[in-house]
């Protein structure tokens, strides 16, 4: 659905309705290329992990900075040991490598001091997904996007018994409090299923 867009013409044609709207039929995976679309070059991913997401952007022909502390800490929702942290750090490093990446080990408070405001072209958010991590990221970074830039992240649901995820409460109330115009969420079907992890996004 976002493919083969030009600049915001693509969010214009597809005339949906509301405030919060679903763009259907697509996913995550669809991001880059309308990033691409928009004339963007340059953009961040706060929370890496493995690297595949951060692989996906770099193989459009983006320049990413790649962050994330890969570091055990008391908040960490997850609870990956440090040696199965170390390991996805050194096979995100090996994955990125080809490309115009640059791997950031830091957490995403102290990575934000090292960029401009206003610098980035797009910013996609997946990292710490409990209230605390998400409002800080989403405010921060923020401020790095250009105008007409995208900031977007992974995941728009709320905690469940397995996992622990509070990007719905704060986007909620966010895109409320911040008199956001618009913004959009991904819906992508896999099959009979919906991608429970939708993506979501909005332009600065």
């Amino acid at each position: 659905m976002l493919k083969n867009s030009n600049k915001m013409k693509i969010i214009d044609k597809l005339n949906l309705p509301g405030w919060q709207v679903e763009i259907p039929d697509c996913g995550r995976n669809d991001l880059p290329e309308f990033f691409k679309d928009m004339g963007f070059s340059v953009g961040a991913e706060i929370g890496v992990e493995r690297g595949e997401f951060a692989e996906i952007i770099c193989r459009s022909g983006l320049k990413l900075y790649a962050v994330d502390p890969w570091q055990y800490y008391d908040d960490y929702v997850v609870r990956y040991p440090q040696k199965r942290l170390d390991g996805f750090y050194e096979g995100a490093k090996k994955r990125l490598s080809p490309y115009d990446c640059t791997i950031v080990r830091k957490t995403s408070m102290d990575a934000v001091k090292d960029f401009d405001d206003n610098s980035l072209d797009f910013v996609y958010i997946d990292g710490n997904h409990s209230f605390k991590y998400v409002v800080e990221d989403i405010w921060e970074w923020s401020k790095k996007v250009k105008k007409g830039g995208v900031i977007s992240g992974h995941d728009y649901y709320n905690r469940d018994q397995l996992h622990v995820c509070d990007v719905k409460y704060v986007l909620d109330g966010y895109t409320r409090a911040a008199k956001l115009d618009k913004w959009f969420i991904l819906n992508k079907k896999y099959g009979s299923r919906t991608d429970k992890a939708r993506s979501w996004f909005w332009i600065k």
